[in-house]
């Protein structure tokens, strides 16, 4: 229970560093330019469900489209919506890494449906979206390329850049090595789409990595490191400086956020400790989504107690199985809500 109660902490203390910060794009990266599992999935519905609000050029027959296929969707895919896939203005595919943050979005459920399945879904969805412009070939063809790249890349050596638990040190030119082979790797399979889908991410993992060799210098002073540093950054795109800016902003959320839930103590002393760190209206949507869960948490020691009764009765699984749906139904009306619940129940032990 313990652990269970860790997990959930934790959990809530991202959630609430995603509200106050706000979600890094789709396209942050991933090390060694890996597409997402199915554990990301959640993030990019986050993130799709925050694009849809803005303004796109394709076809208009997409939100028909998005509508008719949601059916088809992988079940974890379900109740979201694909990303919106980019043209020209002349029906041609533009050129961006949203065209990749469309492909990706389907391959959170690679493990879950076969892969000529999720071939399937995936071209329906470009003829759905893109139906009656050159942009539906052309999108096809640069899926196969994906594909193609991705089955390459599996190939390769795995360097991790993660020390190992035995303390050795990095090997930072196995490191160079495994990034110089993955961006030859996309230059040669994705052609002129590898620009747009892994540019901005081999950029940053190969200043990472510079950032790494510097921090790493046993011969370096602090002052050294920190000039080094400094100018390594300074050469970097303003785009790559400000997504730098979010990760520490979001870092200095959850470090304010984390310790405050540890210290414990009333709304006003958590109020107080955010907003020296993040300003007082973070500190506040923190402290209203920390009244907001406070309440669902209360509700839903309400509702264990009940279920608990209903655990003890005699009486057939069925029966006792409607008991608690129609009693979760009682205390969560919001589908949501009930299916957080039915997700604690489970992790508890007590499914039904």
């Amino acid at each position: 229970m313990r652990r269970l109660a860790r997990q959930r902490g934790s959990a809530r203390s991202q959630w609430l560093v995603f509200v106050v910060v706000g979600a890094m794009s789709a396209g942050a990266a991933l090390w060694l330019n890996r597409p997402p599992s199915a554990h990301d999935a959640s993030a990019l519905h986050a993130t799709n469900a925050a694009n849809s609000a803005q303004p796109v050029l394709a076809s208009g027959k997409n939100v028909a489209a998005d509508a008719s296929m949601a059916g088809a969707l992988p079940a974890s895919l379900d109740g979201s919506s694909p990303p919106h896939l980019p043209t020209d203005g002349h029906g041609h595919l533009a050129r961006t890494r949203a065209v990749r943050d469309f492909f990706d979005y389907f391959l959170t459920a690679q493990n879950e449906i076969p892969a000529a399945t999720l071939d399937a879904l995936v071209r329906r969805q470009i003829a759905a979206q893109l139906d009656g412009t050159p942009a539906v070939d052309e999108a096809v063809s640069v899926w196969q390329r994906y594909n193609t790249y991705r089955t390459a890349l599996d190939q390769l050596p795995q360097t991790s850049p993660i020390p190992s638990p035995s303390g050795a040190k990095l090997d930072f030119d196995a490191l160079q090595l495994s990034l110089d082979q993955r961006d030859a790797l996309g230059a040669r399979l994705m052609g002129e789409w590898n620009e747009p889908f892994f540019g901005a991410e081999s950029q940053r993992q190969h200043t990472d990595l510079a950032r790494l060799r510097i921090a790493s210098d046993g011969s370096l002073s602090a002052a050294e490191k920190d000039a080094r540093l400094a100018t390594l950054d300074a050469a970097l795109p303003p785009e790559t400086r400000a997504a730098h800016e979010r990760e520490r902003q979001q870092q200095a959320a959850l470090d304010a956020i984390s310790q405050a839930q540890k210290q414990g103590g009333s709304l006003d002393t958590m109020r107080a400790q955010i907003t020296q760190t993040l300003g007082p209206e973070a500190a506040q949507r923190v402290v209203q989504m920390q009244q907001a869960d406070d309440a669902w948490q209360a509700r839903y020691a309400d509702y264990s107690s009940q279920r608990a009764q209903i655990d003890k009765q005699d009486v057939p699984p069925q029966q006792r199985d409607a008991q608690i749906a129609q009693l979760r139904q009682q205390f969560f009306a919001n589908p949501s809500d009930a299916m957080r619940a039915a997700s604690l129940d489970r992790g508890s032990g007590s499914a039904h």
